[in-house]
């Protein structure tokens, strides 16, 4: 019989047992976000981990932008202007990073590098402080949504307006009137969209709290209010969604949409975790906490979250043909930044499929948009079109996180409005064309490419670059997904829905290559959400190589 040994352990050995304690902790909780399988085939999940990790990135760069520039630009003066700029520019350039294209087969080397690395770990650390922020964000939107609505946004108290005026049998583009929804709501001056006209007329630099104060209770006392936006300016369905809730309460100044846009972005959350791998989900999770700017466009029930969810379900359906056309065509009647996707759609399904299918995507989307909206140009055609294009034509003040912010703060002199113009449509052409050339194999990519010509414009306000991240990530991980199963499947002619060329079909499920032993994801009943990727609804796609109102 073998005696223990009474001698206590030497200080190499509690050393040694101390090092293998610390490593198996630090794995402990970097295995939840990171894969430690090293095969070949393992390579794609680690290869999107690695992507979750530049869009977290791009997220944390976002919400620094969200800390409030009167805080540091009174210090800096007009090179305070640099640091919103810079902080765009950093998430723009995360996102492009994100979408860089892979190797066709990992390479040895790759395979043998550590995983994760140093620079990866930190930014995890980051990201995972990030949604701390996030998670407070949540709390915030749940308890306000059952408090009186207190919307930062004047267009979402336009759009609740709207609702009340067509409800009541009027025309909401005819009949809206500032001083009106000015007395019946509780709106502050700053939470105001003002114009250049009245007493704002001949400036360029945009009013300060006291001056826009100051306008506001001249309105209230004489009833006229030049110097303010009071048009419904967005597409029909901005408001059309907003009916039932006009319907629920009483009086108009209680009505609280904001459940409308957070079940949007909660939705958007959903999908990402009905597409994505296993050992993506922890991911989704923590990108969705951390992701700080579309909470803050959600709790101040921003058109955006919705017009969002509708573009996404557009390019997640897009082997569905008239689906994916249709929820297009309602995200275009939602809000004019859906209008800027447009053009990335038609490429996106001229290229994929055929030119027919492509025009009669763009035929479907059209008459969608024009079916919602028909009855408000009949009505009264003029009042239509001057709301719907007063972003265009109103003259609203430069505004914005893009170049036009070096000019607000005086650090460059302004440019003629048509310069910035001409920018923005340089901008969107060389998106277009280098869209033409990757959508093939990175159609996500259209999410980032389509607000990039924003950050040109007259008006480059923040909350137009926010919901790009997240949901490029989401349609990253449904084309691997996707790619991970098409080697699995038996090739027969069938059809493609949309389009007349073959596709391969499921024959059988077989659990994922890199799942642990997990089956891939099954339909779970019929709705939406089972009609996602996960259920091997299309085909994969080839890998190359790898605030304030709108304006």
């Amino acid at each position: 019989m073998v005696q223990p040994s009474l001698l206590p352990p030497s200080l190499e050995a509690c050393e040694q047992q101390a090092t293998q304690a610390t490593t198996t902790a630090k794995r402990s909780w970097l295995r939840f976000f990171f894969s430690e399988d090293q095969s070949p085939d393992n390579y794609m999940v680690r290869a999107l981990q690695e992507r979750a990790v530049w869009i977290g990135i791009a997220l944390i760069l976002q919400a620094l932008n969200e800390i409030d520039h009167r805080l540091y630009m009174p210090y800096l003066l007009p090179y305070g202007s640099l640091i919103p700029l810079g902080l765009i520019l950093g998430s723009f350039a995360a996102m492009l990073m994100a979408l860089r294209p892979l190797p066709r087969r990992p390479q040895p080397r790759t395979l043998s590098q550590p995983f994760p690395r140093r620079w990866q770990r930190i930014a995890l650390i980051l990201i995972l402080l990030t949604s701390v922020a996030g998670v407070i964000e949540l709390g915030r939107g749940v308890v306000m949504c059952f408090l009186p609505p207190e919307f930062s946004n004047d267009g979402t108290t336009l759009d609740t307006n709207a609702a009340a005026l067509l409800l009541a049998g009027r025309n909401p583009y005819s009949d809206s009137n500032f001083v009106s929804i000015a007395r019946t709501f509780a709106i502050q001056p700053e939470w105001t969209t003002p114009l250049r006209q009245g007493r704002f007329a001949n400036r360029l630099d945009y009013p300060s709290d006291a001056e826009l104060a100051a306008a506001f209770a001249a309105a209230l006392k004489t009833g006229q209010a030049p110097e303010f936006e009071g048009k419904v300016s967005y597409p029909a369905l901005s408001f059309l969604t907003l009916v039932p809730f006009v319907l629920l309460h009483s009086p108009l100044r209680d009505v609280n949409v904001l459940p409308l846009y957070l079940l949007s972005y909660l939705l958007i959350v959903a999908i990402g975790w009905r597409v994505a791998r296993q050992e993506l989900r922890p991911w989704v999770l923590l990108l969705s906490l951390a992701n700080v700017p579309m909470w803050a466009s959600t709790t101040g029930a921003n058109l955006d979250i919705l017009c969002c969810l509708l573009l996404l379900l557009a390019w997640l359906l897009r082997e569905r043909g008239w689906l994916s056309a249709l929820l297009l065509g309602l995200a275009i009647a939602t809000k004019q930044p859906a209008w800027f996707s447009t053009p990335f759609y038609l490429i996106m399904a001229w290229r994929l499929y055929q030119p027919r299918e492509a025009l009669r995507r763009l035929g479907i989307a059209a008459v969608t948009a024009l079916v919602v909206n028909l009855p408000f140009i009949v009505w009264n055609p003029g009042a239509f079109v001057s709301g719907v294009l007063a972003p265009l034509n109103d003259p609203m003040f430069p505004l914005g996180v893009g170049i036009i912010n070096l000019s607000a703060t005086h650090l460059i002199p302004y440019l003629p409005e048509k310069v910035y113009l001409a920018l923005e449509l340089a901008a969107m052409l060389a998106s277009l064309a280098w869209y033409w050339q990757i959508c093939r194999t990175r159609p996500e990519a259209a999410f980032f490419l389509a607000v990039v010509p924003l950050f040109f414009a007259w008006r480059s306000l923040s909350s137009y670059f926010y919901c790009a991240a997240f949901p490029l990530f989401v349609l990253q991980m449904a084309r691997q997904r996707q790619k991970a199963t098409a080697p699995r499947r038996e090739q027969h002619p069938s059809q493609r829905p949309g389009s007349g060329e073959p596709f391969p079909a499921l024959v059988e499920q077989r659990p994922l290559p890199a799942l642990s032993g997990r089956a891939a994801l099954q339909p779970a009943g019929a709705g939406l959400l089972s009609s996602l990727p996960a259920v091997d609804s299309f085909p994969a796609l080839p890998l190359q190589r790898q605030s304030r109102l709108s304006g």
